[in-house]
Order: C-alpha cells, then sequence, then structure tokens
C-alpha cells in the first residue's frame, strides 16, 4: 500500500555509524538534499538549515515529515526523532517512520534479486541486525543474529556495508539506499507520532525528554 505524504516533506536520517542525511521531498525527488559526514548530534541542525536555504523554504512550509528509525546509532537515531517531535508539537503536521532495512530490501526486489535473501546490518557485540526477504510481499520483522545464525540460514545476503564482508565473504554490497528514498518512500512509510529508535531485542529503554527535564 502506497502512502500519500503531504508535501514539501522533510526526510531526516540520522541512524548511520557515521554520517547524518537530510532532505526536502516533493513530487518523487528531492528539491535539496545533503550527506555529510558528520553525525547527527553536530550536522542534523544545519543539514536541516542547509537544505530549507537551498529550496527558499522554511519550517513553517513543511507539510510532513520523515525520520529514519534505524537499525543504527541509537543517539543519532533519537535526536533526529526529538527534533521532528518537537517540530510537529510547536506546528502539528503528519509524521512518519522508516527502516533502512526495509527500503534495502525493496531496492533489491525492484532490481529483480529473486527471494528469498537477507537484509543485513551490522548491530552491537558481534550480533547483526536482520530482515528476511520471503517473497515480493513478506518481510520478516527485524531481528537481531549472531554471524552463525546468520550464516546457518544458507539465504544469499545483502547489506549496504563494506565491513560485512569481513563476516560474510559471499555478501553482495551495495550503496546507501538514500538515493531510492523519493520513490520508495512511499511505499514504506508508516504513520507514527512518537518516533523511537528500532529495537529488535527490546533490551533497551525507551526514551523520553520528560525523564531529563530538572524540577518544576
Amino acid at each position: 500500500m502506497s502512502l500519500v505524504l503531504p508535501e514539501p516533506c522533510l526526510v531526516l536520517d540520522g541512524s548511520a555509524r557515521q554520517g547524518t542525511s537530510v532532505g526536502i521531498l516533493q513530487d518523487g525527488r528531492w528539491l535539496s538534499q545533503v550527506q555529510v559526514e558528520q553525525g547527527a548530534m553536530e550536522a542534523s541542525v544545519d543539514a536541516v538549515q542547509t537544505v530549507l536555504q537551498a529550496t527558499g523554504l522554511s519550517l513553517a512550509d513543511l507539510k510532513s515529515f520523515a525520520v529514519c528509525i534505524g537499525p543504527g546509532s541509537i543517539l543519532g537515531i533519537r535526536l533526529t526523532a526529538m527534533a521532528v517531535r518537537t517540530w510537529v508539537a510547536q506546528t502539528p503536521r503528519p509524521l512518519y517512520t522508516w527502516d533502512a532495512l526495509t527500503v534495502l530490501a525493496r531496492v533489491a526486489l525492484q532490481a529483480k534479486r529473486p527471494p528469498p535473501f537477507l537484509v543485513v546490518s551490522d548491530s552491537r557485540l558481534k550480533r547483526w541486525n536482520v530482515l528476511k526477504v520471503n517473497d515480493a510481499t513478506s518481510l520478516s520483522a527485524i531481528a537481531e543474529l549472531t554471524a552463525d545464525e546468520v550464516k546457518a540460514q544458507g539465504l544469499p545476503l545483502i547489506s549496504t556495508s563494506a565491513s560485512s564482508r569481513d563476516v560474510f565473504p559471499e555478501v553482495e554490497v551495495v550503496p546507501s539506499v538514500w538515493t531510492h528514498l523519493p520513490a520508495l518512500l512511499p511505499l514504506v512509510a508508516i504513520a507514527n507520532s512518537k518516533p523511537e529508535a528500532l529495537n529488535p531485542t527490546n533490551d533497551f529503554a525507551l526514551w523520553s525528554g520528560e525523564r531529563h527535564r530538572g524540577p518544576a
């Protein structure tokens, strides 16, 4: 099912271990987009300002927001998620989330990669985030597995991480999914007023600014 995202839509991805991506989407293309090497803490505000200035838009002109919820850098995801939640709280607008593994799976399917296959990204403690593509209409929930558990499934692997070849020599490494987002975001976005980082193992606490506020 394809969503109709109100446009222009500001799209943010702070999930990468290194780097931040921000773009303004309209009519199936980037009006402006920027990818920088710095993380979300250092770069997200400046990146948003850059794309707004390039398009002559202001935050008030944006009709919706979409933020990547991972898997990836928990800090980067939380910072970008809190930013869009703040903007939506100030002026209510639709807010959507998307995850990088689902986008990568859709990219592979559009490239005629025959299922079943696994889409993987590195997690922590030598574990891997894994999404199984059973067929064009059936994608599993994202799970966190050991390298041995991934190999035991005996399926082709696809990743955007070149370092994944150190563990899985047979993996197919593809470029970042960012360039594919204008076409795929309506297919993968989910309306979500309170985005949080993907947590396949459910072993860290949800974060809210409330718990960091001082006494009234």
